[in-house]
């Protein structure tokens, strides 16, 4: 059921593009400014991050018991419905494309826009920036916005999914305070710790279904880089495996010359190695399953 619960999902997110609007996570930030200043001591640290995101996944947790021991259907649908809620939230491919469309229409403007939604900021100089940043953006977030996700919600479903996307949701909405504040650098931590094992799957992944050899030697160069970081590490590991993956020149100096198809490929080929990472994974876990391994 695990399988096929992920196959619906999946499907149901491509052939319903309209779910996105379903997916809102804003609550949990006024729901955190609102619960902290009562907690008093308890704010400081782990114990505050737990009280704010542990009554939403226990809430999942409970409804999916008590549906599933009424009727196994309904605890199925339950399972489906929270983990298509907890993708994305946005449609990767769909951003992807619109970025590609206006790079193909050599719409400098439009290709800002669509690469500014993307990446949740502004990217300034010439399009070789703009779109290695894309590229970039596109072998991290599809971690987040879904292997992460599968993973979790494969160990422990539903909630496992639920309480992945919430840390990620509130490491986002206190990033300002992340200085300043012990709540904002736990709810970092916790975020990645539940990031750490599913990054570095994706990486392998990645060097699994690109380039093998390149992959593995980008990701050795770049274990001093993330040294003594390790919060930050399945950035650099996902980066580092991406890109050799893909077999990319790792140096940030932009060519003489632009090359609009070739920064376009770049992008697709970016794109492609994300499908088939999690065509991979998807395989995985039926075969898993044929082994009596998941349910």
């Amino acid at each position: 059921m695990l399988l096929i619960a992920i196959l619906f999902a999946l499907g149901a997110e491509k052939l319903f593009p309209a779910v996105q609007v379903l997916r809102h996570f804003d609550w949990l930030g006024g729901y955190s400014a609102w619960l902290r200043p009562r907690m008093g001591a308890l704010e400081k640290g782990a114990s505050g991050v737990l009280i704010v995101i542990g009554p939403p996944v226990l809430l999942i947790g409970v409804s999916y018991f008590i549906l599933h021991q009424i009727q196994w259907l309904l605890g199925f649908a339950f399972n489906v419905v929270v983990l298509l809620l907890c993708l994305g939230p946005r449609h990767l491919d769909e951003q992807i494309e619109r970025y590609i469309k206006s790079r193909e229409s050599n719409d400098t403007e439009a290709a800002h826009r669509a690469a500014g939604d993307l990446l949740h900021e502004q990217v300034s100089g010439p399009s070789f920036h703009l779109n290695r940043a894309v590229t970039e953006s596109i072998l991290v977030q599809s971690n987040e916005r879904v292997f992460a996700v599968l993973f979790w919600f494969a160990l422990l479903p539903p909630f496992g999914a639920v309480l992945y996307r919430l840390s990620l949701t509130l490491k986002q909405v206190t990033a300002k305070e992340r200085g300043v504040s012990e709540f904002a650098r736990a709810a970092a931590r916790l975020h990645a710790i539940l990031d750490w094992v599913p990054a570095r799957l994706v990486a392998l992944g990645y060097a699994t279904t690109g380039s093998f050899v390149d992959a593995l030697s980008h990701w050795r160069a770049s274990r001093a880089r993330w040294a003594g970081k390790w919060e930050d590490s399945s950035v650099g590991v996902l980066l580092a495996s991406g890109i050799g993956a893909l077999q990319l020149n790792e140096d940030t100096t932009p060519p003489m010359l632009e090359d609009a198809q070739a920064e376009i490929h770049e992008i697709k080929s970016a794109q492609a190695l994300v499908w088939r990472t999690l065509v991979t994974w998807i395989v995985i876990i039926a075969l898993m399953v044929l082994a009596g391994l998941a349910v």
